[in-house]
């Protein structure tokens, strides 16, 4: 079977199926310290990608972005699976990128969706917004104004071309990711604060966000999903931290759920059997909600979370990570690793499940605990 094959026979909860072996992706910085500690090079790491820039973990992009460069080091050494390539999008407004200010340090941008940050230039790091484009209703009814119908604008320049390639792949493609969400797109050009006011505030004003950001994506993508066979849609929303959720079954009853149920009604129209919510943090009482509205899967599945509960409770949710990196950590060692495999073991063999682990990988994991930890989960998903 290929990439493509094992995933949707793995999500399908087929009882023949052949389990995917991948990793998301890793900081550059990890693949650096590992090509010191033991990993044959195959392809260098451009010298431009800084250390803690990702490294997807499939061998295969539909984009010339640094932001989606590949991985071909570890996928070659031992044989990984090519694992949901993201098919380019882009729901911003397309304004040109301005450059306010710059130093030898940082540089202040304008991105093309009107948010102002500041940008460290000699490593990579969270970058600080320093200014919304959604500061008032006003701001969002001038914000909207910048958008038009023409949607061919948005496709990939080489789109033809595309659909044709992508007809035959062995490789699973996802639509969706950052930023869109309908929590996490109001707060990416609100920020959190607007955006948390504004539900007692003026919760009419978050309404008409997501109908026309709704409206937008559906008729946006009506287009790629007519021509391109989706495997898996994914939606952001990053609604939790590690105590739980900030948004309160009301306020997802509310702002949230009437969105979800139109649009998975939309994707089923074009037969996308696979709706995964990407969100980080304690998520247990968000899952039931996520369920009610169609949602097929969830992913990441940190360690705050129990993966086995999880899986004992719901027992036909999709679920995608779930290996705790902190056991592949230098202070770690072989019998923690053991202990988390065992686990992720007895949950692939109720199915419906891909295991990696979650986020990229990061510096602190060294060479010989990850060689470790995935030669046996390769040897687990074999048997």
């Amino acid at each position: 079977m290929n990439s493509r094959e094992k995933f949707l026979s793995t999500l399908s909860f087929d009882d023949n199926s052949q389990n995917m072996k991948v990793e998301f992706g890793y900081w550059a910085g990890t693949i650096r310290n590992w090509l010191k500690q033991g990993l044959p090079v195959v392809k260098n790491i451009p010298a431009e990608i800084s250390g803690e820039e990702i490294i997807r973990g499939s061998s295969v992009s539909l984009s010339d972005n640094t932001d989606e460069a590949t991985d071909k080091n570890v996928t070659s050494y031992f044989n990984l699976d090519s694992y949901l390539v993201k098919f380019p999008f882009d729901i911003s407004p397309m304004l040109k990128t301005e450059v306010l200010e710059e130093s030898t340090d940082f540089k202040i941008i304008k991105d093309s969706f009107g948010i102002t940050k500041k940008v460290l230039k000699n490593f990579s790091s969270v970058p600080l917004i320093t200014d919304f484009p959604i500061k008032s209703k006003s701001d969002f009814y001038n914000y909207t104004a910048l958008y038009n119908d023409n949607y061919s604008l948005r496709l990939p320049k080489n789109w033809d071309n595309l659909v044709k390639t992508l007809r035959n792949r062995e490789f699973p493609i996802r639509l969706g990711g950052a930023p869109f969400g309908f929590s996490f797109l109001a707060r990416h050009l609100m920020g959190d604060v607007f955006y948390m006011l504004n539900m007692y505030d003026d919760p009419k004003l978050l309404k008409e966000f997501n109908d026309f950001f709704l409206n937008l994506i559906m008729n946006y993508w009506s287009i790629i999903l007519n021509k391109v066979d989706i495997d898996c849609v994914i939606i952001l929303e990053d609604v939790a931290y590690r105590s739980g959720s900030f948004i309160s079954n009301k306020m997802f009853d509310e702002f949230m759920k009437p969105y979800y149920i139109k649009f998975i009604d939309f994707l089923k129209q074009y037969n996308v059997k696979n709706i995964i919510v990407d969100s980080d943090g304690l998520i247990d009482e968000l899952i039931p909600l996520w369920i009610e509205t169609g949602v097929t899967g969830i992913f990441p599945i940190e360690a705050v979370n129990d993966l086995t509960a999880i899986r004992a409770g719901y027992p036909r949710l999709q679920l995608l990570g779930g290996v705790n990196k902190k056991v592949l950590f230098s202070d770690s060692n072989i019998s923690k690793i053991d202990a988390e495999l065992d686990k992720i073991s007895k949950v692939m063999k109720k199915g419906g499940y891909v295991p990696h682990i979650d986020h990229a990988v990061s510096e602190d994991v060294t060479w010989e605990h990850f060689k470790y930890y995935r030669e046996k989960l390769n040897s687990i998903i074999e048997e």
